[in-house]
């Protein structure tokens, strides 16, 4: 384990990511694993601008954002991944974050991706 004076956000982003699949990670299992106080964790996380549950948020928001763009990923699977106790529970806070239900937000981002190129086919004899 690192020394709680090399705590970073980007490492705790880490963790509660790998937290997720098991339900939500609390500031204590959270704090447990990582195997420093609760109190050091808040203290960390306050000096680099965050509180504990917006840092939950934004691991969650990008890792939905990411598994949305997988169209054979089903929404129920989605949000177990992120830890919520049913899919109803992730699209509220899904369109929390963005405004958009999941399937939307999905439709959307589908239509934005870059349709693949037909190979056109040269006719013999025409130039």
């Amino acid at each position: 384990m690192p020394k709680a004076d090399s705590i970073s956000v980007t490492a705790f982003q880490g963790l509660i990511l790998d937290l997720l699949p098991a339900g939500h990670p609390t500031l204590d299992r959270t704090a447990r694993r990582y195997g420093i106080p609760v109190r050091t964790l808040q203290r960390r996380l306050h000096e680099a601008g965050f509180s504990y549950s917006e840092l939950v948020d934004e691991v969650r928001f990008k890792a939905a954002c990411r598994l949305l763009d997988d169209p054979q990923a089903r929404i129920a699977e989605v949000a177990a991944a992120l830890g919520f106790a049913d899919p109803s529970n992730f699209s509220r806070a899904f369109v929390r974050w963005t405004g958009l239900p999941p399937k939307e937000y999905r439709r959307r981002r589908a239509g934005k991706r870059p349709k693949p190129r037909r190979k056109v086919k040269k006719r013999s004899g025409v130039k």
